[in-house]
């Protein structure tokens, strides 16, 4: 289990190909799941798009229910705030879930 700590595996010799993309890589290049950087970059790329959009959304769908039903009259910098948070922690929840998604189904794509 040496190396796998650090997310990289060990250094075996030979050559493996990459888990999404099955391009040829040194076993230094791959991660613990077998994929190597690029992959995980366009991965955690499409996700934080993801996650983004799921964020916006949910804030605007949580501010228009504030302003249509509640109506608040006062104290408007805090419900902003409420909102601001929804947005950044729902946007940062989603995309968490749409990159464990992506791993799991093996495509960054």
């Amino acid at each position: 289990m040496i190396g796998l700590r650090s997310g990289k595996l060990p250094d075996i010799a030979g050559d493996f190909s990459c888990g999404s993309c099955e391009r040829t890589c040194r076993s230094t290049e791959l991660d613990r799941h077998l994929w190597c950087e690029e992959c995980i970059a366009l991965a955690r790329a499409r996700a934080k798009r993801v996650g983004w959009r799921f964020g916006g959304a949910l804030a605007v769908a949580l501010a228009a229910w504030i302003f249509l039903v509640l109506e608040p009259t006062m104290l408007i910098g805090g419900w902003i705030g409420v909102v601001l948070a929804t947005f950044w922690l729902c946007s940062r929840i989603a995309t968490e879930f749409w990159y464990g998604h992506l791993r799991f189904r093996k495509r960054p794509r």
